[in-house]
């Protein structure tokens, strides 16, 4: 014998209540939550109406009623049968009445459940099932409890192994689980993101589990781990159970017994997504090209730490800025490189501006190689922007967009903190320009810079954010301090690297 509630719990979860049903209690939520009073009903047998009269070879307290819409409508196919119906169970003072959705007669079904709810029945709403299947369900939990909940958990297991089999994926095996259970369920992958999520759309507290979830992820009623495949160690994912209500006893007999299929899946679905990324690394070269170059970004965001969905994203961004045509994304999320092969137009054939685009969006230093027009050369080009971007990385300011024809100069100017007496020589020469006020001297030193590095007084001003005319003044009063004449190639390069070495110690 078994209460009304522990039979709705372990054998009709997807059952939901009719009519006035008090939505307390201990049964599930979004489907059917029986209220104290009639969920602690005992349960003594089970009763199944039949197409023909009488419809029940017997009727009494404690059994529970099944009826299917099918024998519903030749058994009571007017109003008055269906009211008399309803009585007949009150009289007999049955624990529930469950309405077994099929084929049609779906109105007979809402009579028949509202006519109880007013004598007093607890009605239950079911959708489309077997009843003989329901009735023998019911029988098995009454006479052998545990036995009937492995059942079911065997029968949910070849379920969803037919479902693996027909390649529903993930998402088919989620949805089937949820809808057995009648409970909104996530299955996890290895990080705890969601791979695949379900909520019953006939479980109204679903949606609202599921958005409990996304805000406090480990805020679960059962979370169960799902085995690493063959060769693997640790666990692969979990399978989640969402919402308040504590699992019950086929809440935890399901979970355990397809956690293995759940497993299989991961581990195919995984092996689907490995052999695509291989099968995009053979993808051809961009079509606009040739000439291609190579750009090459560390993968890592700037914290350091990103996320596998936050790489994932960089790379449909990427897409969007550089069309298919124009660039082929290679490597995985996984990777420690970011890596394009794009084709440079006529306007831009050493793909600086495209560099220049590409760094802007992603906010490090890009490298690009130098141009190349055959397919074979793309592993070359490969290596020579991640040679480039190693050596950029050394720079005490590195630019932006680093070019594989200015390798050299990366590595020469990486390797300024190696001279021998190289700091104390540079302090030396600008000596004049560190006196005085901390500001004058940063102001000094900044103009310098700027007036240094870029090719006219124009530009520098436009760097510093003055006028023109400021900086004028300010190289007239430098010049006047230092005797250098700015003008002078033999000064300027030595001047170069001395700032360099300098403002790279004050930092």
């Amino acid at each position: 014998m078994a209460t009304l509630r522990d039979l709705h719990r372990a054998i009709l979860p997807s059952a939901r209540p009719v009519g006035g049903d008090r939505p307390v209690g201990g049964g599930r939520a979004g489907a059917a939550r029986l209220g104290a009073g009639p969920g602690l009903r005992d349960v003594t047998w089970v009763r199944v109406l039949k197409a023909r009269v009488p419809a029940f070879d017997a009727l009494e307290r404690g059994d529970l009623a099944i009826v299917p819409a099918a024998s519903l409508a030749v058994v009571a196919p007017a109003r008055p049968q269906i009211d008399d119906l309803a009585a007949a169970f009150a009289r007999a003072g049955v624990p529930a009445v469950v309405l077994v959705e099929g084929d049609g007669g779906a109105e007979a079904l809402d009579a028949l459940g509202a006519a109880g709810v007013a004598a007093g029945v607890t009605m239950l709403r079911h959708p489309r099932a077997d009843p003989i299947a329901l009735e023998r369900s019911v029988i098995g939990y009454l006479v052998n409890r545990r036995a009937e909940v492995d059942h079911r958990a065997a029968d949910l297991e070849a379920e969803l192994t037919r479902l693996a089999l027909q390649g529903q994926g993930l998402d088919g095996l989620a949805a089937a689980i949820g809808a057995f259970l009648g409970r909104a369920v996530v299955v996890e992958g290895r990080r705890g993101d969601p791979l695949a999520v379900h909520a019953p759309a006939d479980v109204p507290a679903a949606a609202g589990a599921y958005a409990a979830w996304l805000s406090r992820p480990a805020a679960a009623a059962l979370r169960v781990p799902i085995p690493a495949g063959a060769g693997e160690s640790g666990i692969a994912g979990s399978l989640v159970l969402l919402g308040d209500e504590p699992p019950t006893e086929l809440d935890r007999a399901v979970s355990e017994r397809v956690a293995p299929v759940l497993a299989l899946e991961l581990h195919r679905d995984a092996a689907v997504r490995l052999a695509r990324e291989e099968a995009r690394r053979g993808d051809p070269l961009p079509l606009d090209g040739p000439p291609w170059v190579v750009l090459l970004a560390r993968q890592a965001a700037p914290d350091g730490t990103p996320d596998a969905a936050a790489r994932e994203r960089v790379r449909a961004e990427l897409a969007v800025i550089v069309p298919p045509r124009r660039a082929t994304l290679r490597g995985t999320p996984e990777s420690v490189e970011l890596r394009l092969v794009a084709a440079a137009p006529p306007d831009d054939p050493a793909g600086t501006l495209l560099a220049e685009r590409v760094a802007g969006y992603l906010g490090r230093t890009v490298a690009v190689s130098r141009p190349f027009a055959e397919p074979g050369g793309r592993p070359a080009a490969e290596a020579e922007a991640r040679t480039t971007l190693e050596a950029a990385s050394l720079v005490p300011e590195p630019p932006p967009v680093a070019r594989a024809d200015r390798l050299a100069a990366y590595r020469l100017l990486g390797n300024l903190h190696n001279l021998p007496d190289g700091a104390r020589d540079a302090r030396q020469l600008l000596e004049p320009l560190l006196g005085g006020r901390p500001d004058v001297r940063d102001e000094h030193l900044a103009t310098l810079r700027a007036v240094l590095d870029q090719p006219g007084i124009a530009e520098a001003a436009a760097a510093l954010g003055v006028h023109r005319n400021t900086v004028a003044y300010r190289v007239r009063r430098i010049e006047g301090l230092t005797g250098w004449r700015l003008g002078d190639p033999e000064i300027r390069l030595p001047l170069a690297i001395a700032l360099r070495l300098v403002q790279t110690q004050q930092r």
